[in-house]
Order: C-alpha cells, then structure tokens, then sequence
C-alpha cells in the first residue's frame, strides 16, 4: 500500500518519471503479490491506463503493451467480475490504450473461468460485432475466436446433456442454443439435442423447426428424419410422422456405411405394425358379433367395415407412429378392445321389428317413425351417450335369411352377451310408476331367450318402456342390485347364488333345463335353440320347421358330451328325435330327483355297511358287480340311436290292465320288483317285450356328476364368428400377453369334473361295493323299454322307450340276488322310429306326421 501512495502522490504533484519508476519498483518487489488484492490489481491496471493514455513520454518509454503482461489484465477482468456485470467492466475499460480485443478477451476467458459460459459467449458476440474484422485480420486472435468457439461449445453440449439428464428440458434447451449461436462448422448433433430437449418440453414446433434444420444442413442423414417423426408425432400430426419415419428407414438402408444400415435392424417398419394392428383386430372381431351398428353414423357395418373403420381414426396412425423399435401388443390389444366394445340388447320381439335387409342399406336414425324403430333408435342413442361405438340388437344385426350366418349367431349369441361391455334391457309394459316386482312379473322375465342373455351379461342396466331406468337405479351395474338380485329370484324360482354360478358348457345341466322349463318361445324349435350357446352346443343346425324334434338333437348333444343320464329323467310325450328324449323342456320343470335313488345319509350308510361285513355276504359278487358298473361306458348317441349302459329286467305278463280317460293303466307282479304300477297312452298288450331299466349307474357308483370321456375341450367352444367380409389375416397366433382384457373378455366354459384316484382313495374298493348294495335296494323311478320288432340288417336288437303318463317307482327285492343283477347289466341301443304310431291306440303323438329324415 506505500507504494500505491507514493505513486498517487508523485503523481499528483506532477512528478510522472517518478511516479512511473515507483510502479515499476514496486512490480519488481511485489511481483505475484500485487494480483492478490482485487483492490491493488485495480489500481494496477488503471495506473497503467492513465500513464499510458497521457501519453507521457517516460510511461510510453517503459509502459508499453509489450511490458504490460496479460496477467494484469486478466487479474483486473477478475478483480471487476467479482462485483460487476461484464458489461459494466467493459464499460470501465473505454478509454484504456491496449488493444480492444485485448479486453474483450480477458473477460471472455475470465467469464469462461468461473463457468459463466453463457455471458462468455455473450460477450464473445459482442466482441465479434464491434471487432468483426479486426480479428479476422490477426492470427492470433483468429486461432484464439476458433479455440473459444470450440471450447465453449463443448462445455454447453455438456451443461445441455446434464440438464437433461436431471429433466431440466428448458435448461438444456437454453445451453444447447446457446452453443448453437457460435456457428459451429457441424452443429447436426446439438441441433438433434435441442429438438429433443424441446419435445420433452412439450414445445413440438419448434423441434420440428430443429429437425428441418438438420434435414437442410444433410439430407441424406436419417437422424434429421428420426426427430421429425418424433416432432410430428408430438403434435398427433401421424400420417406425417409415419411418412418421415418411412424416409428415414429409406435413408438407412441408402448409406454407404454398413454400420448404419446395420442400425435399421433396431427399427420396426410401419408396415409390420400395421398388420400386427389388423391380426389383433381380426382377432378381436372373431369374437364380435358378425354385423354391429356404429353408434355414430347408426349404418350397420360388418367386420370388413369396422375394421376399415378403425384404421380411419387418428388412433389407428398414432400406433403405427408411436411404434419404431417395439411392437407394443399389450396397447394395441387395449386400444383396440376399448374400441370396439360393443353394448347389446335384450327385449321381447314385436310386431314390425326393423330386420337386417330393411336396415343395411340406411341409417338407423333415419328409420320412420314407429314403436320398433323407435325403441332401436333410442338403444343406439344411450349406448352413443354412454361413449360406446357400437350397438347390437338381435333385430337388425343377423341376417336371417341366410341360413349358415343365423346358425352361427344361434350358438355364438350366448358368447356375444357374455363378451359385451353392457346390455341394456327393455321393459315394455313397466311404466316408470311400477311397483316393485314389475320386473319379475314383466313379459320379459317370461321369455325364453332372454334367460340366457341374463345368465350371460356381466353388466345389465334396466329401463322402462319410456327408456327411464327401472326403479330410478343409478348403479353402473343393475345385476348387482339388491332389488334386481330379488326380482330375480323370484321370476326364476332359483336362488342368485345359483344364478349367478351358472356358466356356458356342460356344468348345472339339470339347473339350466329347469330354468328353462319356466320359459316360453314363439317357435317351438326356439326352446331348443335358445339353449345352444348356454350349452356351448355346436354342430347342432337350426331347422325352424322340424318342431319338436330339435329338442331331441339338443339333448342327444349335451347327453353324449357329457354322459349325464340324468337328461332321461322325465316323464311326458318323447321326442321324435329319439324315444329317450322328451318332446318339450317343460318336463324338466320336475327335479330329477324324483327318479333317481335318494342319497342314504351317512348314519344310515354306515349301518348298512356294517351289516353287510357278514360271512353270508357274498362280496367277491359285489366287487364284480362294482367293477362291470364301474367301467361301464357312459351313455351317448350316434346320430339318432343311442347306445344306454343299464340294469335291465324283462316283465312278465301284465296280471291286470284298465281304461281311463288318458290311456291305461297296468300292473304286473315282477319277481325283481314286487307289484308295479304303469300309466301309460299306449297299447302295452301289442308289444313283443318289455323291460323295465335302472340307468342311474353314476349314482349307483357314486360317481356323482361325472361325465364321461365323450367329452373334449372342443365340444364345449364355440365356433369364432368367420367374418368372411373381413380381409383373410394369415400368420401365426398372436400371443397371449395380458391386459386385461378384463379380457373379458371370453371366459371357457367349465368341464365336468371327474374324480381323480387322490379324490376316490379314502374309501377303499371293498366298502364301495358294499355302499353299491346299499344303493342298488333303494326305490328309482324305472324307464319302460320294449324291442323294436322290425330287426336290424346286422342282428342286433333295438330298443324303444315306452313314455309312461306318470312315475314308474319300484324297489329291487331283497329276494334278488347280486348275482341276478350282474347278469342283467346291459348296454342297450334305444332308436325311435315311426313304428311306435301305431299302438297309440287313438291317441295323436306330436311329431309322427314331421316329414323330417330321423
């Protein structure tokens, strides 16, 4: 500081040469030391200034820019950094004598220093717009503007990166334009970054803006391509964006270095996620209905068109778009289910409902007025309004006059309910003002198709004839309603337990029968049809015209796949399908239980079994006996014959018969059961033999609900919905990644269940033949056969059932040894022909007169 005072002092008293020789002792002395006071470094470089700005002959003389070292200047960019702006130090420096460039570049290089490289570059665009071609024209500042340039662009390509990396997107966006403000020979890659940077920002646009400039500095690069996809993307610009991906592959494949063609192997082209988008539409549609109505434009579309109507939409493009690198199958699985969910509709039929060739060429909503077409036009409102685009009705949605497409929707419609979003149902005749109890006392309830449009929807809302929902419901889901779960009950008979259990396929077989033993159809043949898809019958064609008979063909399906012999217990008219069958569902409305032997309780069981641990039992018997029942196989049809596993005895001689009103009444004293009773329509006294069965050998055996191996998987699924309008998809399966899918979307059918030896192994052999006796002594309802008297070409013999007006309950004698039964098992074939007219003895059997080939 005394020398600081010595010089102002010489100075001020004019003595310069003086003043000029102090400053440079003093540098001499203090050397390095001087630079670690801001203040001294200051006071330095202003000296310096001012000698050499006075242009003192002794400051010139030994202060020249030579002498002057570039620390001083660099420490007085440091000393006037610290406490101002860079433009306020280069303001101080006005009327300094050395070189401009000079201080431009100590601020530069000091700005650079503690890492504001921002107002580095900054200054450095000043520097270059005052001393522009100064700089040009001196080698050493033109090296040092190129080393600056390349320094301070690496340093903000670096600030840019670390900005990302923390999702500082503006941040980096204002590093990299910095960066790119220098006019850098290849700014490509920082360009690439910035758009980038702007994309996650969410400003699209400009990417895009960044992403032509690349394109402009190198057309042939594929990266400028890249992020204008991305770009375009961004903006739900789609098609655009397809097309500049498109151009980029194109670029990929063109380079003339193998190492970035190799690089479009990473890439998906937008045709291998197009078609992927259609295998999974396909797929999904095979499972739709055939025909749905599009919600918006209200035109019926089929599977070609609904298709076609998908790939219209913005969606269909922003998958392809979206997908470059991976085929994302799970979205576009969601995307596309959420799409086409469609809402169905479960009513009574009316008189002049709208039918498919009056709707197909014409739009729902321009359908004259009328009660029908008001009821279709307002369903496709609410399911539009509901934000559904599609809608079925049984109405307008099947053609049916095409025999193979009604045949399809009869099986598949119980899936097509299943699969659903919702279902509306229409009460007519429930006014909003109904009571409680309107919905079980409601025509509806009364129907036979719409049994397995409840069983099936998983989610119902109900409204009434002026489409107010029923009872003010608001829940999303009317089927979990306390109320509906109630009337529902109480329309059925069947608990909601039950109900709710039953499932498509072969389970609950005697449930469903009686469910629809409480229905009605318009068409006789519908009894049967209604129940294709509640029994996932396939191969089963509609034949309106047949009559009773489909019944039969239903019943000799679900028999033969299941080896239930429960289907026989009935009493009433046969089937002109078969003997065996009933010719109405209505006598399924009887529990099956009044023919089979009832269940001995345990307590009972036991005592029996302890009796029979005697000497006198002839066990080796019994245990031949359980195992002929046991591997006896299960019944089943061929065609119209049916092959029928039982325990058979020939009656003898009628002791008795009589007349009444509805046909006769005869009795027999048998040995095997004692004194039987049978009420019958027809003539016994006319047929060669007959016999009367035990079919019940599942009960016997305590098989329980087994059903045999005539059953397969395949039975039991229905057929896809071959859309033949769509466009044939070839290809492996797509994989079953998993979404949802709620995937509902379409649950399998239960299979019967069989019991496995792990199930069956804590009872051994021996006590189950003795718990066989205990059964076989138990009353059963008998089913009465006689011989068929025409023969067969082949010598076998065939048998007939003889329908009895009432309950043939008898009991096995105790007098009847086990031998005797053993040697009356029998696998019998029962065939109906037209034979059986004749001994009807004035009576008319419905069905003789069908012109049906049986």
């Amino acid at each position: 500081m005394i020398y600081r005072v010595v010089c102002e002092r010489l100075e001020m008293i004019d003595r310069v040469t003086d003043a000029v020789e102090c400053f440079l002792e003093m540098m001499s002395e203090l050397g390095g030391e001087v630079y670690m006071s801001e203040p001294l470094t200051e006071w330095v470089c202003d000296f310096t200034q001012r000698r050499l700005s006075a242009h003192d002959e002794a400051a010139s003389n030994k202060l020249t820019v030579d002498t002057t070292p570039t620390p001083i200047f660099r420490e007085w960019a440091k000393a006037k950094l610290s406490r101002n702006s860079w433009k306020d130090a280069l303001l101080s420096a006005v009327d300094f004598t050395f070189p401009r460039a000079e201080v431009y570049r100590a601020i530069c290089e000091r700005l650079e220093m503690i890492d504001r490289i921002a107002d580095a570059v900054e200054c450095f665009h000043e520097m270059m717009s005052e001393l522009g071609e100064e700089t040009k024209g001196h080698d050493e500042y033109r090296a040092w503007v190129l080393d600056f340039k390349q320094r301070s662009s690496e340093k903000l390509d670096h600030l840019g990166d670390t900005a990302v990396g923390a999702q500082r997107y503006d941040e980096a966006v204002s590093h990299y334009s910095t960066a790119l403000s220098l006019t850098l020979s290849s700014p490509q890659a920082i360009f690439i970054k910035r758009s980038k940077a702007r994309l996650a920002s969410g400003s699209w646009k400009e990417a895009l803006d960044d992403a032509n400039e690349v394109i402009g500095l190198d057309p042939s690069s594929p990266w400028g391509y890249e992020i204008k996809r991305a770009a375009l993307h961004k903006g739900g610009d789609y098609k655009d964006a397809i097309d500049a991906f498109e151009t980029m592959l194109t670029k990929l494949t063109e380079s003339p270095d193998p190492d970035v063609q190799r690089l479009g192997d990473q890439y998906i082209s937008p045709s291998s996620t197009r078609a992927t988008i259609r295998k999974i539409v396909h797929q999904t549609l095979r499972h739709s209905p055939r025909v749905l109505i599009n919600t918006t434009t209200s035109r019926l579309h089929n599977g070609a068109e609904q298709a076609s109507a998908f790939e219209s939409l913005p969606i269909f493009n922003e998958l392809v778009s979206s997908m470059t690198t991976r085929i994302d199958k799970v979205r576009i699985k969601r995307e596309v289910r959420e799409y086409f969910r469609y809402v169905t509709l479960s009513h009574t039929w009316e008189d002049n409902e709208p039918l498919y060739h009056q709707v197909v060429h014409m739009a729902v909503y321009d359908l004259k007025q009328s009660l029908t077409h008001d009821k279709l036009q307002t369903f496709c409102r609410i399911v539009r309004d509901a934000g559904f685009n599609w809608a079925w009705s049984d109405t307008c949605c099947i053609d049916k006059l095409d025999h193979f497409i009604l045949q399809e929707a009869l099986v598949a419609m119980f899936k097509w309910y299943q699969g659903a979003a919702m279902m509306i149902v229409f009460l007519r005749g429930v006014r909003p003002s109904s009571p409680r109890g309107a919905l079980a006392g409601s025509i509806w309830s009364t129907r036979g198709w719409t049994l397995q449009e409840y069983i099936a929807a998983k989610v119902i809302r109900f409204y009434t004839e002026d489409w107010t929902l029923y009872r003010d419901l608001e829940l999303e889901n009317h089927k979990e309603s306390p109320e509906i779960i109630s009337e529902m009950e109480q329309a059925t008979g069947v608990s909601s337990a039950e109900l709710m259990a039953l499932r498509p396929g072969l389970s609950s077989i005697r449930e469903k029968l009686h469910l629809a033993s409480t229905r009605g159809t318009t068409w006789v043949e519908d009894a049967a049809y209604s129940l294709l898809g509640i029994f996932s019958a396939i191969g089963i064609p509609a034949i309106y015209g047949e009559g009773e008979a489909s019944l039969g063909r239903l019943l000799a399906n679900v028999l033969t796949r299941s080896g239930d012999a429960g289907i026989l217990a009935w009493t009433g008219e046969f089937s002109p399908f078969n003997s065996c069958l009933p010719a109405r569902i209505t006598v399924f409305h009887t529990p099956a239980t009044t023919h089979l032997p009832l269940p001995i309780p345990d307590s009972e069981m036991d005592r029996i079994i302890a009796r029979l641990r005697t000497p006198s039992f002839d066990l080796s018997v019994a245990l031949r006996l359980y195992d002929c029942l046991n591997n006896l196989p299960t019944p089943r049809f061929a065609e119209s014959r049916m092959s029928l596993p039982c325990i058979a005895f020939q009656l003898p001689r009628f002791s008795s018969s009589s007349r009444t009103r509805s046909g006769h009444v005869y009795r027999a004293d048998t040995i095997a059961f004692g004194m039987v009773e049978i009420r019958t329509r027809y003539d016994l006294s006319r047929m060669r033999s007959l016999y009367l069965i035990h079919p019940w050998l599942d009960n016997l055996v305590e098989h329980g609900d087994m059903h045999g191996g005539a059953f397969t998987e395949n039975d039991v699924l229905p057929p896809p919905s071959p859309n033949t309008d769509d466009e044939d998809i070839s290809g492996d399966e797509l994989d079953n990644e998993e979404i949802d899918d709620n995937d509902s979307s379409l649950s399998e059918p239960e299979l019967p269940s069989i019991p496995t030896p792990a199930q069956t192994a804590s009872v051994d052999r021996e006590t189950r033949a003795r718990q066989l006796v205990a059964r076989l002594r138990q009353p059963f309802g008998a089913l009465l056969l006689t011989v068929d008297s025409t023969g067969r070409r082949d010598g076998a013999v065939d048998y007939k059932r003889v329908a009895a007006d009432g309950l043939i309950t008898v009991q096995l004698q105790e007098s009847v040894s086990l031998a005797d039964i053993l040697d009356n098992v029998r696998v019998l074939d029962v065939e109906f022909e037209r034979w059986l007219g004749w001994v009807l003895d004035g009576f008319t059997c419905p069905g003789l007169t069908n012109d049906l080939d049986i």
